[in-house]
């Protein structure tokens, strides 16, 4: 069975809800050094295409939106942030780690981020790990077998 969610699992985040949901995400990987934070960074449109891919990930989203997408969140300082999302986190655990994970993919897979952290991305080879040259004597004892289909 496909879970497509309820009607208003398709409404589209306000923009105090945005602005919440930014300073989640600076309180969920605060900037270090010279990179900002995930909120800062302008992550929060790749969350939203994620979520917009995948309907327990939306509803998770609208939810968070929902309890915490206020403009007084956005007003509090930092502690009072971390003990708002804190609570939400014990309420809602399913709901906070599905959010968290959106976060974490959104900012782990920044290209900034990835220089920051040294990460070297694309496909492994030609410049990745070093292989032994093959050895055709691997194949050896499978070309001595009989075909395993028949000639037709």
């Amino acid at each position: 069975m496909t879970d497509t969610g309820s009607p208003s699992d398709t409404r589209a985040l306000t923009q105090t809800e945005r602005s919440a949901l930014s300073a989640l995400m600076d309180r969920l990987v605060p900037p270090i050094d010279d990179l900002p934070g995930a909120g800062t960074m302008a992550l929060l449109a790749e969350v939203e295409a994620m979520a917009g891919r995948h309907a327990p990930y939306r509803r998770a989203l609208l939810h968070i939106a929902d309890a915490l997408g206020t403009a007084a969140f956005s007003a509090l300082d930092g502690a009072a942030q971390d003990a708002a999302i804190s609570r939400f986190e014990k309420a809602e655990p399913m709901t906070f780690e599905a959010v968290r994970a959106m976060v974490y993919l959104a900012y782990y897979g920044n290209g900034r981020v990835h220089q920051r952290i040294g990460w070297r991305g694309g496909p492994l080879q030609p410049h990745g790990f070093p292989l032994p040259p093959f050895d055709e004597l691997v194949l050896e004892t499978t070309r001595k077998r009989q075909p395993l289909w028949r000639q037709v």
